[in-house]
This record gives structure tokens, C-alpha cells and sequence, in this order.
């Protein structure tokens, strides 16, 4: 979805989305976005509500809904306002809770305006308009190995190279 560029700038780590996934936890299952950094080694997970990860979902798959959803009327907005996404920043945590910093750039003036936002709005609207997506330096101590994750692509091959394999579904990208 994006280009493998090894950037970094004052302290941000450029990342990409992995992907949107269910995963179990407290008794019931709640979406989690996965960003992954450019060497594809580590991950942050963020967990997210359920609109928000259906709407990160579409974007990833390039689906444009016939009515534009929130997100994208955001999007429109900002270009009929003369305005373009600059990057989006996860740039803290908050008593278990991710902050993220939406950076807009006045196109008449270069001015850049800097927005509080969830990170999962900032990463919905970041993949509409292709604006870069950076984590905080800070935060590297969130991140976990990708190796770590079990993804469900990945149980399914496992599933089918086990003969000896249960039927038991793993509902979390972390593994048994």
C-alpha cells in the first residue's frame, strides 16, 4: 500500500498500516490497527472503535463508498479549503490512550496547522489522501516484533501445513 522508504526525521519513525484485525480480549473480541515500521519489524498496535476500523479497512482496500462517509467528507473538505494533509504524527500516550497530531498545510501560504486527533481518524483520513503517517520516537517501547504476531493469514497456512492441527480458532494476532 505504501513505499518501503527508510526515512526518519527529529525523532519519527515513518510507518504504514499492516492492517485492521479483530482480536480477542476482556471476554470479547475489539479492533486493533496494526503500524508497521518501514524495516517491517515492528509494530504498534492501537486498539480502535468499530467504525473507525471498518472505515481504515475500506481505505486499505480502496473502497470508495457510492456516499462519501466521515472520513472522506473530511478529506473533501479540506481540499475545497485550500488545505492538505502534511503528515500525521502518533505522538504520545495518555493513561493507555494513543494521542495523534493531524499537521495541515495551508496551500495559498505553507502555513502549517497542527490538529489534536485520535490516531484512528488520522489514519483513516491519512490513507484517503495519501499523506505519511509517523510515530513518535517515544513511543518505540509500544512497539512489539512483527515476528511476535500471528496474523490469520498466517494461522490459515500453518492450519493447512498441520496435520495434526485442532480446529481451534485463535481469535488474537498475538497467538495462542
Amino acid at each position: 500500500m505504501w513505499l518501503m522508504v527508510t526515512e526518519e526525521k527529529d525523532g519519527e519513525i515513518r510507518v504504514g498500516v499492516l492492517g485492521v484485525y479483530k482480536v480477542k480480549g476482556n471476554d470479547q473480541e475489539e479492533d486493533v490497527v496494526f503500524l508497521v515500521d518501514e524495516s517491517n519489524r515492528m509494530v504498534l498496535p492501537i486498539w480502535i472503535g468499530e467504525p473507525e476500523a471498518m472505515s481504515i479497512q475500506l481505505a486499505l482496500q480502496g473502497v470508495k463508498p457510492q456516499r462519501p462517509i466521515t472520513h472522506d467528507l473530511i478529506a473533501n473538505m479540506l481540499e475545497e479549503l485550500g488545505y492538505e494533509m502534511d503528515k500525521v504524527k502518533i505522538d504520545g500516550l495518555i493513561k493507555s490512550v494513543f494521542t495523534a497530531t493531524i499537521y495541515l498545510k495551508q496551500l495559498k501560504s505553507d502555513r502549517v496547522v497542527k490538529i489534536d486527533a485520535r490516531p484512528s481518524d488520522s489514519i483513516a483520513i491519512a490513507l484517503r489522501t495519501g499523506c505519511q503517517i509517523y510515530v513518535d520516537r517515544s513511543l518505540e517501547g509500544q512497539m512489539i516484533p512483527k515476528d511476535r504476531l500471528k496474523l490469520p493469514e498466517e494461522l490459515s497456512a500453518e492450519k493447512e501445513e498441520d496435520e495434526y492441527s485442532d480446529d481451534e480458532e485463535i481469535n488474537s494476532p498475538y497467538g495462542p
